[in-house]
């Protein structure tokens, strides 16, 4: 009678061959759901390319092929090549408009900012009435754009607007034209834009805030650094990479503002406060320049996509 003998190596070997084909099979698995996910993500995005081709591209397009034509809103386009974009930029009125349009939303963003992040410090210090802040604050930001201009219109009248009565009663007049004088219309307006969207900032920076380790102020706090220097040295720096990126978006939703502007001034007195998306506006459907109209557009879209890749790489700078 004869007895099988396997060598020890054999049985390592047949181990070893098994252990490979179960991580092939396992490895093959995985690169099946892989492209099982691959897949059906790809399906998923689908609704999401041809949204954004309908409501984004596909307006681009329409708007760019506009812009290099003449229409008055009926009839078929007729091409006129660049010079739309020549009478804009040889236009007083247009260079006017882009002025006060640049001077509106850079002061809006810087304002938002800077009252966002102290108001922030201030219900992080655990100042006395922080947890009204919160809700106060949050308000303006949520009411209609057209509701808010509309009270702060009434708010700035001459005699019976709550902001001559303040005036008043500290002795610096009572009947001041805020919106009916050219000299001071734009000031009203920049006002009520950085009421309403102060109370979002002050949120966003707030969490920014809140993320900061608590060791580091304990750390500071323990070297003898105060309040101001905590803030100045700890969370400031630390919070700069989301205060440029709100500051950019700030200048990219005031630049296309239209409804408070308009509602509150229509543009005037004298085209004093005749930002760009107003004078695009007066434009096409006061004037059927919708060519010009168009090439404002555009302009406006290419300047703020520099303003927006600028702040983008700011803050990515600030981050490193």
């Amino acid at each position: 009678m004869s007895v099988k003998y396997e060598s020890p190596s054999s049985e390592v070997s047949t181990s070893s061959t098994q252990g490979r084909n179960l991580f092939s099979r396992k490895k093959k698995a995985r690169i099946g759901l892989n492209a099982i996910n691959i897949r059906s993500a790809r399906i998923t995005l689908v609704p999401v390319f041809v949204l954004l081709f309908i409501f984004l591209a596909l307006p681009m397009f329409n708007s760019i092929k506009l812009s290099v034509s003449r229409w008055g809103g009926l009839g078929p386009l007729e091409s006129v090549g660049f010079d739309n974009y020549k009478f804009l930029f040889s236009d007083a009125q247009m260079r006017y408009s882009s002025r006060i349009t640049i001077f509106y939303a850079f002061t809006v963003a810087f304002f938002v900012v800077a009252i966002g992040t102290l108001l922030a410090a201030a219900v992080s210090a655990n100042v006395r009435g922080h947890k009204s802040m919160k809700i106060i604050w949050f308000f303006p930001g949520i009411a209609p754009p057209t509701a808010v201009a509309i009270f702060w219109s009434s708010g700035f009248q001459p005699e019976s607007g709550v902001v001559n009565v303040i005036l008043g009663k500290l002795g610096l007049g009572n009947a001041h034209a805020w919106l009916a004088s050219s000299d001071t219309a734009l000031y009203p307006v920049i006002f009520v834009g950085v009421w309403s969207a102060v109370g979002f900032a002050f949120l966003v920076i707030l969490g920014a805030v809140e993320q900061i380790p608590v060791s580091l102020r304990e750390a500071a706090l323990v070297d003898g650094a105060n309040m101001r220097q905590q803030f100045t040295k700890i969370t400031l720096p630390l919070i700069r990479p989301i205060l440029m990126t709100i500051f950019t978006l700030e200048i990219i939703w005031t630049f296309n503002g239209f409804t408070v502007v308009w509602a509150m001034t229509n543009g005037g007195p004298s085209d004093s406060t005749s930002i760009l998306p107003i004078l695009a506006y007066k434009e096409a459907f006061r004037y059927g320049r919708f060519g010009t109209a168009a090439a404002m557009a555009v302009i406006t879209g290419i300047f703020l996509m520099i303003v927006g890749t600028i702040g983008i790489r700011l803050s990515r700078s600030e981050q490193q």
